[in-house]
């Protein structure tokens, strides 16, 4: 009965925190661009445009933080009002409000899930489609250059452009080509395609290890089926693409794990949360574990992402946040049920 009560309140404030991260996170992407935006003399209805599709990648980072916001603000009303002491002194122990937050905590994950997933990255493609118009004055071309590959048993595969397909064309076409085998064997060719799975290699010369040369009109060499370029980032690509690049692209499995990363962390994030909460005695205290919890995992969050840029815990870095914040959940929940 009392659970129910406590997430009634916390569902009433949840709205207002994600209201509030909302506007946070929007105003500083309007700093971050507004230099931008006042040089190139946007219009107002392509600054709204750009708020907008980047509005799913916002809730990504708000559903979470609102979700620690509304939990510790609610608990902060009760330890004001003495109702969480009522409570303890009723024989109701503090761990029994945490299976219910850790089902809201799934809850929300989910929905973080499938936005990560497949609603944010259509719109990042729009976002960074409107963002390259906005910074050149045109549509990008789609054609990609000095793209590597390091498909896992395949070798590594380069090409200095990549062509997007055209109307009639089976795959993307591809240009100034190199291919080296897992045995040394070094292929190469001025132009080729990539279609059903492999690159097509056109008027292709292959150098052995011992030296000796081998020309080919037409060579296929295999590649993970199901990935095709896209002039994005990885961040744009739906969660199958994003799957099948990560197979043939090792910088495609941060991005990939950090979707899993993220929404887990919603789960972690309410669990601490709410633990933290029923640890304190000051309503003060509540206010100041807001900030303390978000900034501290944003802390940890972009050190990952900077961490596997520098392949320090390579793209299971994407895990480190969840790690740290699981830890200090399970230290909260022991001390609670002592």
């Amino acid at each position: 009965m009392l659970q129910r009560y406590y997430l009634r309140e916390v569902l009433s404030l949840y709205g207002m925190g994600v209201l509030l991260f909302v506007g946070l996170i929007t105003t500083d992407l309007l700093s971050s661009l507004s230099g931008v935006l006042l040089r190139q003399h946007t219009p107002i209805g392509e600054i709204l445009q750009l708020v907008a599709y980047r509005m799913p990648n916002t809730l990504s980072q708000a559903l979470p933080l609102g979700l620690v916001f509304a939990l510790l603000v609610a608990l902060a009303r009760w330890i004001r009002q003495s109702e969480l002491k009522a409570a303890y002194a009723a024989g109701i122990a503090p761990y029994r409000f945490i299976a219910p937050v850790i089902g809201l905590g799934l809850l929300v994950g989910g929905v973080v899930f499938l936005n990560e997933g497949w609603i944010k990255p259509i719109a990042q493609e729009r976002f960074e489609n409107l963002q390259y118009k906005i910074y050149y004055g045109s549509e990008p071309s789609g054609v990609l250059t000095d793209q590597t590959y390091t498909p896992a048993g395949l070798g590594v595969y380069y090409a200095q452009r990549i062509f997007p397909a055209q109307k009639g064309q089976s795959g993307a076409g591809l240009e100034n080509i190199r291919v080296i085998e897992p045995g040394g064997a070094i292929w190469s060719a001025d132009s080729g395609r990539w279609e059903n799975g492999a690159w097509v290699l056109y008027n292709a010369y292959r150098v052995n290890p011992d030296g000796k040369i081998f020309n080919e009109a037409q060579h296929p060499l295999p590649f993970p089926s199901g990935f095709q370029p896209k002039n994005v980032s990885y961040d744009a690509l739906p969660m199958p693409e994003l799957y099948n690049a990560a197979k043939a692209d090792p910088e495609a499995r941060f991005p990939l794990l950090r979707r899993y990363s993220n929404a887990v962390g919603t789960l972690i994030l309410a669990w601490i949360a709410v633990v933290v909460g029923l640890s304190l005695r000051e309503a003060a205290w509540a206010f100041i574990a807001v900030v303390v919890l978000i900034f501290g995992y944003w802390t940890f969050w972009t050190l990952s992402a900077q961490f596997a840029k520098l392949d320090v815990l390579g793209a299971y870095g994407a895990w480190l946040p969840n790690l740290v914040y699981l830890g200090l959940a399970l230290f909260f929940t022991w001390r609670l049920a002592r």
